[in-house]
C-alpha cells in the first residue's frame, strides 16, 4: 500500500469529510480576502478602460536632443575622435497613429449591382473613440512615430584623420540606421 492509502485508512470517513469541508472553507476565505489586496495590474487595467493610453510625452525636439547626446557619447568613445559636437536634422515632426475599426463587406453575384457575377468588395474604416468619465470623447492613439533622421553633422578634433573619419561615419550611420552618405564628419 502507498503512503496516501495508509493515511486515508487510518482516518475515519467522518474526519475526512470534516477536513475536506474545512479546507474548502479556508480556500474560499482566502479567495474572498484576496479581492481586498491591492495589485498594480488590476488598478492599471481599471484606469485604462475609461481613458485611452497616454501618448508619449516626448516631443520631436526632445527626441532629437536625446539622439544627439547618445551619438556624441558613442563617437567620443572612438579612439582619436577627441572633442565631439553632433547635430542631427530630422525629416518631420512626430506622427500619431490612431486605432481604427475596419469593416469589410463582400457582395457576390446575382445582385442588381453586379449582374455579371463578379465579386464587389468594400472596406470601411472608423477611428476608435473612447468616452472619458467626464463625458469627453477622444481618439485612441495606437502608437506615436518619431521623426526620421535626415542627416548628421559631426564636428570633432580627430576628423583630420581619414581612418577616424571613417570610423565615426560608420558608427553614426549604424547607430541611427541611416546611409553613410547622410553623415558628414569634419574638423
Amino acid at each position: 500500500m502507498d503512503v496516501f492509502g495508509k493515511l486515508t485508512a487510518k482516518i475515519s470517513p467522518e474526519k475526512r469529510r470534516r477536513a475536506i469541508i474545512a479546507l474548502g472553507t479556508i480556500g474560499l476565505l482566502l479567495i474572498f480576502l484576496s479581492s481586498f489586496l491591492p495589485t498594480d495590474s488590476v488598478e492599471k487595467k481599471a484606469e485604462n478602460t475609461d481613458e485611452p493610453p497616454p501618448a508619449s510625452n516626448e516631443s520631436a525636439e526632445d527626441y532629437r536632443k536625446t539622439l544627439e547626446q547618445e551619438l556624441c557619447s558613442i563617437i567620443s568613445a572612438i579612439d582619436g575622435a577627441g572633442s565631439v559636437k553632433v547635430m542631427i536634422t530630422m525629416d518631420s515632426t512626430t506622427e500619431d497613429v490612431f486605432a481604427v475599426d475596419k469593416t469589410e463587406s463582400e457582395n457576390r453575384s446575382g445582385s442588381e449591382s453586379s449582374p455579371d457575377g463578379s465579386v464587389q468588395r468594400s472596406e470601411e474604416n472608423e477611428y476608435v473613440i473612447v468616452k472619458g468619465t467626464d463625458g469627453s470623447e477622444s481618439t485612441v492613439v495606437k502608437k506615436q512615430r518619431m521623426p526620421e533622421v535626415r542627416g548628421v553633422l559631426v564636428v570633432c578634433d580627430g576628423a583630420a584623420s581619414a581612418v577616424v573619419r571613417e570610423k565615426i561615419t560608420a558608427a553614426a550611420a549604424g547607430a541611427l540606421g541611416i546611409e553613410r552618405s547622410r553623415v558628414v564628419v569634419t574638423k
